[in-house]
């Protein structure tokens, strides 16, 4: 089997750059604008010029980011205002491009990471609340509570605000999950019995991979070993 060093080397060193888990802590009182800043919430430090392509076959170019607060490709209007990309629009969009990434919407917006024919593997960036802490009396935290919610943010221009309750600390995470996709549309989570669903003619060396490694599924680098070492070609 051939496998190219660098070409693998190259798609790890992105994914290690673009990959940055970051936890959020918003103490009771405190401005939900003093943490949630542009640079934590969105992908990018600035907005790039990109290209938004349709299903009708229409392309649009904006300045464009990716909000990990909103899960929500972001674009800088004409009259200068930041928005992002309509509800009623969502089932004829294609493809963004931002800089060298390649999002996609399928129900949410997915990330390219790596691909070889026919598969895809894409993942999921966003920030999710994880923690709340009620303040009680003597400033002690009265309850805990773990939700997996967005329903408590509003956006505005880039900085969303929070709506807390009162005496209340919160705490979010950057969470990342994986999905295998195809040309189809496809979107299935990434798992052991999806990567066999995947590529059903490949069962063998599937089989010959994971019966020699090891393979997290919450890993990108993992998946990304994976998926190069079934895209290379047999002697």
């Amino acid at each position: 089997m051939r496998v190219s060093i660098i070409s693998i080397f190259f798609v790890l060193t992105k994914f290690a750059v673009a990959q940055d888990s970051t936890t959020i802590f918003i103490a009771a009182g405190q401005a939900p604008s003093e943490m949630l800043t542009f640079q934590k919430i969105f992908k990018y430090p600035h907005f790039i010029e990109g290209n938004i392509f349709f299903k009708d076959g229409s392309t649009t170019n904006a300045p464009l980011n990716y909000n990990y607060l909103l899960g929500e490709i972001m674009f800088i209007s004409p009259k200068s205002d930041t928005l992002a990309i309509a509800k009623n629009q969502m089932s004829n969009l294609k493809t963004v491009i931002i800089g060298s990434d390649t999002f996609l919407y399928l129900h949410q917006y997915v990330e390219l990471v790596t691909q070889n024919q026919p598969c895809k593997l894409l993942q999921s960036q966003r920030f999710k609340v994880i923690r709340r802490e009620k303040i009680g009396a003597y400033n002690q935290p009265s309850a805990t509570t773990a939700i997996d919610s967005y329903e408590t943010f509003s956006p505005t221009y880039g900085v969303p605000e929070i709506n807390l309750k009162i005496r209340e600390n919160i705490t979010l995470s950057l969470r990342t999950n994986y999905y295998f996709g195809n040309d189809n549309n496809l979107l299935l989570p990434a798992n052991r019995k999806n990567i066999y669903k995947v590529y059903p003619q490949k069962k063998g060396l599937i089989d010959a991979y994971l019966n020699a490694n090891t393979v997290n599924y919450n890993s990108g680098n993992d998946l990304i070993k994976l998926f190069t070492y079934l895209g290379q070609d047999t002697p």
